[in-house]
């Protein structure tokens, strides 16, 4: 009795292909999530939105556009952390003043 055995051999799944350095894409939704809790809601908020469509562009293989994403969203958390920062310099600013007069 001769029992004769076929390797084994890896195929790869068409679905399956991987990335090379140019395909990754930074989505920036966790720091999108900080902004908004933390930071100027607002555009917090807008920027946790651009940072979905940044990962539904690289789904589609867009990348070009995918880079275009996570530039807007991470301006949008910069824009964000910016206007909190002004405010809470206006904030100071006058709450000295007041304390001065009163």
């Amino acid at each position: 009795m001769s029992i004769t055995v076929e390797p084994r051999t890896q195929t790869r799944s068409p679905a399956r292909t991987t990335r090379t350095q140019d395909d990754r894409v930074r989505s920036h939704l966790a720091l999108a999530v900080v902004c908004t809790l933390v930071c100027f809601a607002p555009l917090g908020v807008a920027a946790v939105v651009s940072a979905g469509n940044v990962r539904t562009r690289v789904a589609l293989g867009d990348f070009e556009g995918a880079r275009r994403a996570s530039r807007a969203t991470l301006w949008l958390c910069c824009a964000s952390i910016a206007t909190t920062l002004f405010f809470l310099a206006v904030i100071v600013v006058g709450a000295s003043g007041y304390s001065d007069t009163h």
